[in-house]
């Protein structure tokens, strides 16, 4: 017996099993039932009484069912049981506990090892308890009570062992604990990466890093590592929680993935406790409702019933409780699911390929150069693989797919990957001549040094700045593209999931591959330094390199620049796509049509109706116009912002300013033109009803326009506003430049103030109309009548217009070129005066000197009274003067024929000599016809041999000849005119204008054309007003309207609006409509001296058409 005991002994040769037995002389000692002097029996009485379990013996599925959950390692390699091999009987209450020591050297009739106290059967006092035949359901086999027993799943609360298995009679004093409180389990990954992944959150919102907005979820390598620190209980010794983080990267799918920007952990696919490396969470692994599963051994607890924290010697090589730290040799720490493993990356630097006779010969910063030379050429390689890989398995492979229409599947393809064929081409060549010289060097020389690589990037980097500027600045834009079509097409998201967890792809998304180029770029000038650094000034590749730098650097700035571009462009998309309007209001915005710019946004407060609280608006300005929107919550994505449109969209013709915007008209374009000294509304005082406030007054020109009042947060907001309209405006107009067609030129700048100016010296009342004509000296000079006289001068020469004529009322004023005759229309007296007496005489300092009231006066002759407009002319080669005199609803019109020829001529002296019983001047004028309309009239036009008169019904065609044959347009009878028929009272006709081989008939509404015989020309276009005008002006192409805050230029071939100037109190005085160059003059408010009319003629900077 002896001999086969210590046959059996000898056999035990497992550390574990060998443990078991020291375990079960522990347990013995502690039951202290008997005496030392009987463990000299032990295994005779074991032959009778004990029987013991065979540990390879399989459970009977009917005898013991598993209902827990849990899982130990440990338990893997033992068999479960929960009865025994032999029937039991029971025959006493009182139990009693055969044992033994294992140090006893007695012979032993049994070959098996020791018996483990976690299988110690409880029997009854007397008899062979472990033979008798008895219910096994009265006789319960467990193990030991221990820290494993009384565990708990994190997941469902059960305990991890069967509830059939049931404590002997406890030794540990942790065994009596009745219940266990359920307490966390950090030895479970499930639990410390979902506590993980609350904490990223949290520490994202309270921080920001530098790609925080490109990666919301990222966090550099120390703050992984302090958050874990935070989540696993701190008296834990012996933990690696690199190597946690380090699961979370190798568990599949993956939790957390490095950036773009972190090379080194991308390469080497490993975590480093850096803050120079920044990693995010993979938001397809947060979507997906399936847990990280792996065991944290070092944080689960001991499954020896002994062991206890802080007690030594533990048989577990694994034991938590241990107090020695685990050192660099010691088994893997981290259990993770079989999904999962560990890459060890081989390491690629350049002194691993060398021996070590060979680095010590060489001096350190030789080996620095190759090191840096070695990394440029094996990340040049890495670069050219990400660029297949996206060559191969996404370009080519979208293209073979359905995942996107046929129809724009090309279109989409090159949206998305530009010119990526290019870049690889560019740097599969280099790449190939970079590792063939790396080849030469190593064949032959016995070291394998690369002397120089300067030169080769060279032969190369000139076809770096076309591959790249046209790629990178629109790689946000692919980014854009892609995002939208993963989220409206599923198949599509489908089609890149599917890619990114090819094994070549290393679990990389495939933003990466997209963004690779630009990031590889910005490294160059690194890469390129750190070999520059490391070189020799007498090796030529030094100067190589220098210039590489420059040419990597410059190509790197421009590429930035144009960046910015597309980011705005990228704006303006999201802008675009969270843009809402109101039910029946769609506006047409144009936001996604190429080259559109976003120039600035911002808050704006306006004010309620009735001034109760502030309506916070945001405010977009584009390049063509600014749209005030109120932000609110998605109702589609949560966390994202939709802009519902507040106003109608200002055009930025129509966007006008108030002391930001007035100097446009005369072609002042910049703020500090404007209002630099001085602001009447700069700051609302504190009693106001808004408090202290910062108004912008904000027009939109227009009949569909209005005026708003927004406020700004600050001073400096305010202009910061302005100036950004001020510039937006400038660069619409520096767009477009062929759209300049009129400008104004200044006739007089301060000579006549406003009516509100208190001085006497310069309110001579309003200015009504003006007139040019060419003086006695060959000058062209301009007269102006305003309510107090009329004033002459030097046209453009403000400074030499003078007071000539003392006239009250002033209405009209016109010039007979031919007969040099000065017409004068005050009080309703139609006045002719000798032009030339008039005239002021200029002396040695130019300054005009007029000739005396008294002189005047005796020139002069009274033609017609009661007149209420006159207007001159030639019709049918005959220079006429038509005056319209009312009575009662009906319009008279007296015609009147100069008869004294040019008053210059000596030979018209008579008619200035007075003769007769009264002493009168002979008459200047004969009347020549009268004629009259039966309705309102507002004007005379002269066509080549009729007359237009604008009247309330329309426009009256005069034949003088044959009055009889008058006839009105347009047809109110014919169904073409309903249209104008419709609009009613409220439409007035403005003006009639020939226009090539038809007519322009211009309404303070619309204008439309018509044939020679009175039809509407369909063809053409229906030109609509964006103002109201009050007189209208032609110049072929163009027809101009004056609304009293802008004049509008539209192109009459296709409706165009092509010019918009605006101004303040805007009046037309004056249209002369010549053959070659008619001539257009205009009144407003000054615009920086608001007290002073400005006086303007508007020139055309076109030439017109033949």
């Amino acid at each position: 017996m002896t001999q086969q005991y210590q046959s059996s002994s000898s056999r035990i040769t497992s550390p574990t099993l060998e443990a078991l037995c020291n375990d079960l002389d522990s347990f013995i000692n502690e039951l202290s039932v008997s005496s030392y002097s009987e463990t000299t029996t032990f295994f005779d009485k074991c032959n009778k009484d004990i029987t013991p379990l065979k540990l390879d013996k399989n459970v009977d599925e009917e005898e013991y069912e598993d209902e827990s959950p849990g899982y130990s390692p440990v338990l893997d390699n033992y068999t479960r049981f929960s009865t025994a091999t032999t029937t039991i009987t029971k025959e006493s209450k009182q139990p009693i506990i055969h044992r033994s020591s294992s140090t006893s050297s007695n012979t032993s009739q049994h070959s098996s090892g020791p018996v483990s106290p976690a299988l110690i059967r409880v029997g009854g006092a007397t008899g062979d308890y472990f033979r008798q035949k008895s219910n096994k359901d009265d006789y319960v086999f467990t193990t030991r009570s221990s820290s494993l027993n009384r565990a708990t799943s994190s997941s469902t609360g059960k305990s991890i062992l069967s509830p059939k298995m049931l404590f002997s009679n406890p030794t540990s004093p942790l065994a009596f604990e009745s219940e266990t409180p359920e307490v966390p389990n950090y030895a479970f990954l499930s639990y410390i990466s979902s506590h993980f992944i609350h904490e990223v959150v949290k520490l994202n919102q309270r921080r920001k890093i530098f790609c925080t907005d490109e990666y919301p979820s990222s966090f550099n390598g120390e703050e992984a590592i302090e958050l874990i620190r935070s989540i696993i209980p701190t008296e834990i010794t012996g933990l690696k929680y690199t190597d946690i983080v380090q699961s979370f990267m190798n568990c599949k799918p993956a939790l957390i993935i490095p950036i773009a920007y972190s090379e080194k952990s991308l390469r080497r696919n490993k975590f480093y406790e850096s803050a120079n490396e920044v990693y995010t969470l993979v938001e397809s692994t947060l979507d997906t409702e399936e847990d990280i599963q792996g065991i944290v051994i070092p944080l689960t607890r001991c499954y020896s019933s002994s062991c206890l924290p802080g007690q030594p010697n533990c048989y577990s090589s694994c034991c938590p409780n241990a107090i020695t730290p685990l050192d660099e040799s010691s088994p893997k720490q981290i259990a993770v699911s079989l999904n999962s493993s560990f890459e060890t990356a081989v390491s690629r630097a350049w002194s691993a390929s060398v021996s070590r006779e060979i680095l010590q010969s060489m001096p350190s910063h030789e080996i620095s150069r190759q090191e840096a030379i070695h990394e440029l050429i094996y990340t040049e390689d890495d670069y050219v693989r990400d660029l297949k890989i996206l060559d191969q398995d996404f370009a080519k492979e979208l293209l073979n797919s359905q995942c996107i229409e046929e129809s724009r599947k090309q279109a989409f393809h090159d949206k998305v990957l530009n010119n990526y064929q290019e870049v690889l081409e560019i740097h599969d060549t280099l790449y190939k001549d970079l590792r063939d010289y790396q080849a030469t060097c190593q064949a032959t020389s016995p070291i394998g040094l690369v002397d120089k690589i300067g030169d080769i990037f060279l032969r190369h980097i000139h076809r770096f700045m076309d591959a790249y500027m046209k790629y990178g600045p629109h790689v946000v834009l692919a980014e854009y593209t892609a995002k939208i079509e993963s989220e409206s097409n599923m198949v599509f998201k489908h089609f890149i999931q599917t890619k990114e967890q090819l094994v070549q792809c290393r679990r990389l998304p495939f933003r990466h591959f997209i963004i690779l180029p630009v990031t590889r770029l910005q490294r160059y000038s690194l890469l390129l330094d750190a070999v520059r650094k490391k070189t020799p000034d007498e090796n030529p590749d030094k100067v190589y390199l220098d210039e590489c730098i420059e040419i990597i650097k410059e190509i790197a700035g421009k590429m930035d620049k144009a960046t910015l571009v597309t980011k705005n462009t990228l704006r303006i998309l999201e802008i675009n796509a969270r843009i809402r309007y109101k039910p029946n209001e769609p506006h047409a915005l144009d936001l996604d049509k190429p080259g559109r710019r976003l120039i600035f946004e911002g808050r704006l407060g306006r004010k309620s109706h009735l001034v109760v609280e502030t309506i916070e608006l945001h405010v977009f300005l584009f390049d063509h116009l600014l749209l005030m929107t109120k932000p609110k919550k998605s109702t589609v994505k949560e966390g994202e912002v939709e802009y519902m449109v507040s106003k109608v969209p200002i055009p930025m013709e129509l966007l006008h300013v108030q002391e930001a915007t007035e100097g446009f008209s005369i072609g002042l374009r910049n703020m500090s033109s404007t209002y630099s000294g001085h602001s009447n509304n700069t700051l609302l005082s504190a009693g106001s009803p808004f408090g202290a406030s910062f108004p912008i007054l904000i027009q939109h020109l227009g009949r569909h326009g209005a005026d708003y009042i927004l406020y700004a947060e600050n001073a400096a907001k305010r202009i910061e506003w302005k100036e950004k309209i001020v510039e937006a405006k400038a660069n619409k107009e520096l767009l477009d430049m062929d759209k300049r067609i009129f400008e104004i030129r200044s006739l007089s700048d301060t000579t006549f103030a406003g009516s509100n100016y208190h001085p006497n010296t310069h309110n001579h009342g309003k200015v009504t109309c003006t007139v040019p004509f060419v003086g006695t000296t060959g000058i062209r000079m301009i007269a102006v009548g305003t309510q107090s006289g009329v004033w002459m001068g030097i046209e453009g020469d403000t400074n030499t217009i003078s007071h000539v004529l003392t006239i009250s009322d002033v209405q009209q004023i016109a010039v007979l070129e031919e007969q040099h005759i000065f017409l004068v229309l005050s009080d309703k007296t139609l006045y002719a005066y000798a032009l030339d007496a008039l005239v002021p005489a200029t002396d040695s300092r130019s300054k005009a000197t007029a000739v005396t009231d008294k002189r005047n006066h005796k020139l002069v002759q009274k033609i017609a009274q009661h007149v209420t407009f006159f207007q001159s002319g030639v019709c049918n080669g005959r220079t006429i003067v038509v005056a319209m005199r009312k009575s009662g609803v009906n319009s008279t019109f007296k015609v009147l024929e100069p008869i004294c020829g040019d008053l210059r001529d000596p030979k018209s002296s008579k008619y200035f000599q007075k003769s007769g019983l009264f002493g009168k001047m002979p008459t200047w004028f004969k009347s020549y016809m009268e004629f009259y309309i039966g309705t309102e009239s507002y004007a005379i036009h002269f066509l080549k041999a009729r007359l237009v008169v604008v009247c309330a019904r329309g426009f009256e065609i005069i034949n003088l000849d044959e009055l009889q044959k008058n006839r009105n347009l347009p047809d109110a009878t014919h169904p073409e005119f309903a249209f104008v028929q419709q609009r009613g009272d409220d439409l007035k006709p403005l003006g009639m204008y020939r226009c090539r081989e038809h007519f322009l008939l211009c309404y303070n509404d619309f204008a439309f054309r018509v044939n020679m015989h009175g039809g509407f020309i369909k063809e053409a276009p229906l030109i609509e007003w964006e103002g109201v005008p009050q007189s209208v002006a032609f110049y072929y192409p163009y027809v101009i309207g004056f609304d009293p805050r802008f004049i509008e230029v539209r192109h009459v071939e296709t409706g165009e609006l092509v010019q918009i100037l605006a101004g303040t109190h805007m009046r037309c005085l004056q249209f002369i409509n010549q053959t070659f160059a008619p001539v257009i003059h205009g009144c407003m408010a000054h615009p920086f001296k608001s007290d002073f009319q400005y006086v303007f003629q508007l020139v055309g900077t076109f030439e017109p058409p033949l």
